[in-house]
C-alpha cells in the first residue's frame, strides 16, 4: 500500500502515480489517499502503509517543514524524488464575483505560493488553511457559497461542479515541488530506472543527511563544509532547523549531489563522521526524477 496526501486530485497524487510506475513491487501496488502530511508520515512510520509520498520542498516557498522535521526523528528514509510542476487554479461556483469573495481555502503552501496574485484578484478575502488543495476544492464545491473559493490543481476541480476563476495563480512561473517517496528504513525498495527510459549513468542521485554539530564553537559548520569542498562534493541544499533542545540549538539538513557509492562522496561522508563532536544521520540515498 502506498499512502499520499489526499483526496484525489492533489499534486501528491500525481507524484504517487509516477512512483507506482517506477517501483519494482512483488504485487500490484494499491494507492490510498490520507488526510494530511503528518498522517502520511504516521502511517509509514507505524507500518500501516509500506510506502508514502510527501512534499519536501517548493521552489517558491522552500522546505515543507512538517516533512523535514519528521525525517529527523523517525526511522523513515527517502527512497526516490520526483519534481512536479505546480500550476495552481482558483475555483469557485458559477457566477462568483471576485470582489465579493470572503475566503480563499487551500493548503498553506499553495496559499503562500499564490499570495500576491490572490490579494490582487480577491482583495477582500481571508486566506484559510486546509489540509490539502484537493480537499479545499471539494469543500468549496460542497458548501455552495459564492463567497468561498479554493486554490488547487486542474485535476482537483474536475467533476465537482466548480468553475475556474483564475488560471496559473502562482506568483511566479516555473513553480515546482520536490516530492519524496518514503518508507521505513527496514523495508527494501527497488526502483526500475528502465521504466522511465533512464539508466544509472544518466540518473541524478542525491544523498540527504542530518548533521548535528555537538558543541557550538566558531567555525564548527565550516569544518564540515571544508570537507565537502575538499572532496569536490556539490551540495544542493543546506538548511538549519531547531533541535527543540533550546534556543540557538540547531541541526542542519544537507543534500549531496552524486552517486553515493562514488569514492569522493564516500570519502567526504567518512571524513565528516570522523570529526570529533559531530553526529550525522543518513536520511536517504536515492534517484531523482522530473515529471514533465
Amino acid at each position: 500500500m502506498l499512502g499520499y496526501l489526499g483526496p484525489r486530485g492533489t499534486y501528491s497524487e500525481s507524484a504517487a502515480h509516477f512512483f507506482v510506475n517506477v517501483l519494482q513491487w512483488a504485487t500490484p501496488l494499491q494507492m490510498t489517499p490520507i488526510g494530511s502530511i503528518s498522517h502520511v508520515l504516521d502511517e509509514v512510520e507505524s507500518g500501516k502503509v509500506s510506502l508514502g509520498v510527501v512534499p519536501l520542498e517548493n521552489s517558491l516557498e522552500g522546505s515543507v517543514l512538517v516533512t523535514l522535521d519528521r525525517l529527523a526523528s523517525s526511522p523513515i528514509l527517502i527512497r526516490a524524488e520526483v519534481v512536479v510542476p505546480i500550476r495552481h487554479m482558483v475555483f469557485g461556483l458559477p457566477g462568483t464575483d471576485p470582489a465579493r469573495v470572503a475566503r480563499v481555502f487551500s493548503h498553506p503552501q499553495a496559499l503562500a505560493q499564490c499570495r500576491n496574485t490572490l490579494y490582487a484578484h480577491f482583495p477582500n478575502a481571508e486566506h484559510v488553511d486546509f489540509d490539502s488543495t484537493a480537499g479545499a476544492v471539494k469543500f468549496v464545491a460542497k458548501e455552495g457559497n459564492h463567497a468561498f473559493v479554493a486554490v488547487g490543481s486542474r485535476e482537483s476541480g474536475a467533476r465537482l461542479g466548480v468553475v475556474t476563476l483564475l488560471e496559473d495563480a502562482q506568483d511566479a512561473q516555473g513553480n515546482v515541488t520536490r516530492f519524496a517517496l518514503i518508507s521505513r528504513a527496514d523495508r527494501r525498495v527497488d526502483i526500475d530506472l528502465a521504466a522511465v527510459g533512464q539508466t544509472e549513468q544518466n540518473t541524478l542521485e542525491k544523498t540527504s543527511v542530518l548533521l548535528a554539530l555537538g558543541d557550538d564553537h566558531p567555525g564548527a559548520l565550516y569544518e564540515v563544509l571544508r570537507v565537502f569542498a575538499k572532496n569536490d562534493v556539490n551540495l544542493s541544499k543546506l538548511e538549519s532547523r531547531p533541535t527543540r533542545k533550546g534556543l540557538g540549538s540547531y541541526h542542519f539538513y544537507i543534500d549531496l549531489v552524486g552517486d553515493p557509492q562514488a569514492p569522493h562522496i564516500r570519502n567526504a561522508l567518512n571524513a565528516v563522521e570522523a570529526i570529533q563532536g559531530f553526529s550525522m544521520k543518513n536520511i536517504g540515498s536515492y534517484p531523482c526524477f522530473t515529471l514533465m
